[in-house]
């Protein structure tokens, strides 16, 4: 009889410690390799509801990459999105079905399948069996949206389509440089309905996949340099967006005539500046970046003989619900690059895809099946 009370006592210790705990991913520390930094527990402290404030715990079934994963990572935007201690659980746009909800919560219940986007100035938290999410950066989840499909959207999709509508003007002829990327495949297709009547490319690969999102012409940016094309000095370019980076592509788009001067309405718009490896280890590490961009913005809009240079930022979690209602309506579907197991080997492919910048489309981890 002892014996048997002993066994059953330990049975609900195992039980009760299983359900206070989770699996997820690790990154141990700052570092350039993935492979070395990664690991899964299943012994991670399931995460509480705080005790003030709008939140949702959700039970992940699939979360997607983005730059900002890999910028975590390596450490050097630590002073704006480094992680409070290690390890740290990364990820952070997701899609999962609410298991609890604070109190005094009425737009969501438990059941709700939910779309949310990250809430912590670098992604975090979400390649987690649980992760807890602001109530106001979810919403439901459309019925015929798969998880996978769902957890892409968020951050890429939402930036492509305020991208369009703060930039985009009718008639706009416009170059995308990346247009392969997560944010690049979800902007081309927008770029139309926002008014533009031309628009081309700059891809590695997958031409065809481009050519039925709305792109009419794809240049190979490994074999043909945008900016020497004799139809595009002859047709300028009114708006060029730069989702790739580093310094070139504006010193290109300023001096090879393939855009319209700003005096003509020529505009030049990036949402990743003069480099993605921004650097913000310390507070001066700031005021260089900050300079540039302040710098260049009010130049080019007072000398206006090159196109009109702008740095778009700013996401709001309050048009994501109006960015799924497009999806919905057929205006936009969801682009995976690849999708990934939720195990150490998964991971790693995952963010190696993501580090390379060749992913067309998003990268997307399978947390838990529906």
């Amino acid at each position: 009889m002892r014996l048997r009370l002993i066994l059953c006592s330990l049975l609900w210790m195992a039980v009760a410690t299983d359900a206070a705990n989770m699996r997820a991913a690790q990154v141990s520390g700052y570092g350039e390799d993935a492979s070395e930094l990664l690991s899964i527990s299943d012994t991670v402290p399931r995460p509480q509801l705080p005790a003030k404030g709008r939140f949702l715990l959700v039970r992940v079934q699939a979360a997607s990459l983005a730059p900002g994963d890999c910028r975590v990572m390596t450490g050097k935007t630590r002073l704006v999105q480094g992680p409070p201690s290690f390890p740290y659980i990364p990820g952070g746009d997701l899609c999962g079905t609410v298991v609890e909800v604070s109190k005094g919560e009425t737009q969501f219940k438990a059941g709700d399948p939910v779309v949310a986007m990250f809430d912590t100035a670098g992604p975090r938290g979400a390649l987690a069996e649980y992760k807890v999410v602001k109530a106001e950066n979810a919403v439901l989840k459309p019925a015929a949206l798969s998880a996978e499909d769902a957890a892409a959207l968020p951050s890429s999709a939402l930036t492509a389509m305020l991208l369009c509508e703060r930039h985009v003007r009718s008639g706009d002829r416009v170059l995308v440089l990346g247009g392969g990327g997560g944010v690049g495949c979800h902007l081309v297709q927008l770029l139309k309905p926002h008014g533009a009547s031309y628009v081309a490319a700059t891809s590695t690969q997958k031409e065809d996949l481009l050519g039925e999102l709305g792109v009419d012409r794809v240049i190979d940016r490994t074999k043909e340099n945008w900016w020497e094309i004799a139809e595009f000095k002859d047709t300028p370019f009114d708006l060029v967006v730069d989702l790739y980076g580093t310094r070139e592509p504006w010193n290109r788009a300023a001096s090879s005539g393939v855009v319209k001067s700003g005096r003509l309405g020529g505009r030049f718009v990036t949402t990743v500046g003069d480099t993605p490896y921004m650097k913000f280890r310390h507070w001066w590490h700031i005021f260089p970046l900050m300079y540039d961009m302040t710098a260049r913005s009010l130049w080019t809009g007072i000398f206006r003989s090159k196109p009109r240079w702008s740095y778009h930022l700013g996401l709001e979690p309050k048009d994501l619900a109006r960015l799924l209602r497009r999806v919905e309506a057929g205006e936009l579907r969801a682009v995976l690059d690849s999708t990934h197991q939720f195990d150490l080997q998964g991971l790693q492919e995952a963010f190696r895809i993501q580090k390379s910048r060749r992913a067309h489309g998003k990268v997307v981890i399978v947390v838990a099946k529906e």
